[in-house]
């Protein structure tokens, strides 16, 4: 695959976020506005935690309609928030795509999906049994993570550092998160399918689902980033959702199969100690890039509050963007005040 300069990526990124405005728009259900005072009572109980608390946007779908919408008064339907690890989703659901289309297999070795000179001169026995399974499931035991310089475009060989530096521990041995795994799975895609990630992204997923205002940061090797830096609107993180509930189907057709929903939707790793913690939002399990919850639900989430959550019992899907300190607290607020509603 040839590499994008930064100034074309640059150039690439603006032509991105200049597109027209996404198409495909949710309809209002008949009870529109029915969770109003649920997102204040909220938005009050955030407050209540102190520091940090911007509630930028909540979409509520319901049997595919639009339930609520609720946005801050500096932000809007057109405004791309920043998903932080939400984008992680994205990239996973690109592998997905691309083992369906028989470019994949999730126990591909990683050694044996990247050319030579972004691999380490010596490939350690640990390194050679890293598979992409174990990247899905944050078990790969990558000993560095440096987000910052991979963003920033100051390392300018990300996927061979991060390999040169080893492992903490064997891959599948245990959980540990590493936004690196992602990474890794964004620079695997593009290499595989000759494009990059959000391209291929486009072809699959964002173009059916009407999704057509994003952009992607990328690192200096010219990869989308993959585990962050993806900017979408609060209605395109819903689609992802919906389109999960949906288990891969879109206006009737069949987009990603099944099979491979529902194993990103279920737990594949436990991330305390190998064990299910009940009544733990963040102990219920770790599937493709995606997190179990309670309810029988999963969710996409990033940083400081950014969550797509996919409700089967309720056929809903809840999708906040905000800025805030305490997400486990804020969590379960989000259950009482909002998912018990629907």
């Amino acid at each position: 695959m040839k590499h994008l300069s930064l100034a074309a990526a640059a150039a690439l990124s603006m032509l991105i976020c200049s597109c027209n405005a996404d198409t495909q728009h949710f309809p209002k259900a008949e009870n529109f506005g029915s969770l109003g005072e649920g997102v204040q009572e909220y938005l009050q109980d955030i407050r209540d935690l102190g520091g940090t608390y911007e509630l930028n946007s909540i979409m509520v779908i319901k049997d595919g309609k639009v339930l609520e919408e609720y946005y801050d008064c500096c932000y809007g339907p057109d405004f791309l928030n920043i998903c932080w690890s939400a984008s992680k989703t994205f990239t996973a659901t690109a592998v997905g795509f691309a083992v369906q289309d028989g470019l994949l297999d999730i126990h591909d070795k990683v050694v044996d999906r990247l050319p030579a000179n972004m691999l380490p001169e010596h490939i350690s026995d640990t390194l050679a049994s890293l598979d992409i399974y174990n990247l899905l499931r944050m078990a790969s035991g990558l000993s560095i993570d440096p987000i910052g310089p991979t963003g920033s475009g100051k390392l300018k060989e990300s996927t061979k550092t991060v390999l040169e530096a080893g492992f903490k521990y064997f891959p599948g041995e245990k959980y540990s998160y590493n936004s690196h795994n992602t990474y890794l799975l964004s620079v695997i895609v593009s290499l595989t399918t000759g494009k990059p990630l959000h391209e291929y992204l486009q072809e699959k997923l964002f173009t059916p689902l009407g999704i057509r205002r994003y952009h992607w940061d990328q690192s200096a090797e010219g990869f989308d980033c993959g585990g962050w830096g993806l900017y979408i609107t609060t209605e395109s993180l819903a689609k992802m959702g919906q389109f999960f509930l949906q288990k891969g189907q879109w206006k009737g057709k069949q987009l990603l199969d099944k099979e491979w929903i529902e194993a990103a939707m279920s737990p594949q790793i436990y991330q305390r100690g190998g064990q299910k913690v009940e009544g733990d939002d963040w102990g219920l399990g770790y599937g493709y890039q995606m997190w179990c919850c309670e309810h029988g639900a999963a969710r996409l989430d990033g940083a400081h509050g950014q969550w797509s959550v996919i409700c089967p019992e309720k056929n809903a899907v809840i999708v906040i963007t905000e800025n805030i300190g305490n997400t486990h607290v804020a969590f379960k607020s989000m259950w009482s005040r909002i998912y018990d509603r629907i």
